[in-house]
């Protein structure tokens, strides 16, 4: 019950500088992540050493951007900004005070900047895919850091059935509980915890293992594991900040306005290239005069026809936008192309007479 309240958030000191564990966990993370990169980045056309320069394009605007919203976000705290003392206090982050949230624009803004350098590598869809799955896992460990700080902890168990990890977790000296939240807090202290920052665990342990397998499978969206992360990071907030005790409101807000935007904007990324792709199957077809030996859906068909109309509407735009210079132009009748049915899947029927003895008594 006792073992938070028995590790010391100070792993040793250099002079008169103190380390602490929760800045160790979040190094930790981090090298996981690079670890994640440096293995992976290969499948996007990348080595290693481009690894270590997406590290360092993304982690330090996220750190920087980390604190800035968490500081945005408490104006009453830190502003005005009136003495070099109050200047201190505003960039503080050895004091402790982040958001992952301004780490993800930050972050976002880096992986920008890479993907334009490396423009003839790859593009900025398998730089975000690319670094989903490290993403997860650094705030995995990251999350760790909050058993031994005593924060980012939920409201107070009171049921006796539950006051046990992993459901609660011992709080005896908290930590970052913001000025409104101290009566609730402190009046339960020392005592038992939602252990929220273990379910964040949870929650994006299971993500990491799905976007993994998608990133294994995934070639016909790059890019796709982005919405994918929006939309499932910040639908796991959106319930833990419900039962975290420092929730913020303009955190709540975020959640409520990411997970659906996150949705559909995934839903119309995938319609784009799945039309873009369907476009230019047709048009190269009808190019190089394979049309009679290619099969096409319904989509394929009514795509190309679409697409055809843009482009004779919206001219350059759209050959652009379905990477189409040239363009010539087919009607599409059945008996030019080889149509592809879709049949749903079924067991296969044998003949009551055709099944031997044998196989019945199996």
């Amino acid at each position: 019950m006792n073992l938070l309240s028995a590790i010391n958030k100070i792993a040793f000191t250099i002079g008169n500088l103190e380390v602490a564990w929760y800045g160790i966990i979040i190094v930790i993370g981090m090298i996981a992540g690079l670890t994640i990169i440096c293995f992976e980045c290969k499948r996007v056309n990348l080595n290693v050493d481009d690894a270590v320069e997406l590290f360092l394009w993304v982690i330090p605007l996220a750190v920087v951007f980390c604190r800035v919203f968490y500081v945005g976000a408490r104006p009453d705290v830190y502003f005005p900004v009136e003495s070099w003392s109050d200047f201190v206090d505003l960039i503080a982050i050895w004091d402790g005070g982040i958001t992952i949230i301004g780490g993800l624009v930050g972050g976002l803004i880096g992986a920008s900047i890479f993907a334009y350098r490396m423009r003839r590598k790859c593009n900025f869809g398998n730089v975000v895919d690319l670094i989903v799955v490290p993403l997860l896992t650094g705030q995995i460990i990251g999350r760790l850091g909050n058993f031994v700080n005593q924060e980012a902890f939920g409201i107070p168990i009171t049921d006796p059935r539950l006051q046990t990890f992993p459901f609660a977790v011992w709080i005896d000296q908290p930590q970052g509980v913001e000025p409104e939240y101290h009566d609730l807090v402190y009046s339960n202290v020392p005592g038992w915890f939602a252990a929220t920052f273990f379910y964040e665990m949870v929650w994006n342990f299971i993500g990491a293992c799905i976007f993994f397998a998608i990133w294994r499978k995934n070639k016909r969206f790059p890019g796709i594991l982005g919405f994918c992360y929006f939309f499932w990071y910040f639908l796991g907030r959106a319930w833990l900040e419900s039962l975290r005790i420092d929730a913020v409101p303009v955190t709540q807000v975020a959640c409520i306005v990411v997970v659906p935007v996150a949705l559909l904007l995934g839903a119309a990324y995938i319609l784009v290239c799945m039309s873009r792709q369907s476009f230019r199957k047709v048009n190269n077809a009808v190019k190089d005069g394979r049309l009679g030996i290619t099969e096409l859906d319904s989509f394929d068909v009514a795509n190309y026809k679409f697409a055809l109309r843009r482009i004779a509407k919206g001219g350059a735009f759209f050959r652009r936008f379905y990477e189409a210079d040239d363009v010539p132009v087919a009607k599409l009748d059945d008996g030019d192309y080889i149509k592809k049915v879709r049949v749903a899947w079924k067991l296969p029927k044998y003949p009551a007479e055709k099944i031997s003895s044998e196989e019945k008594k199996q």
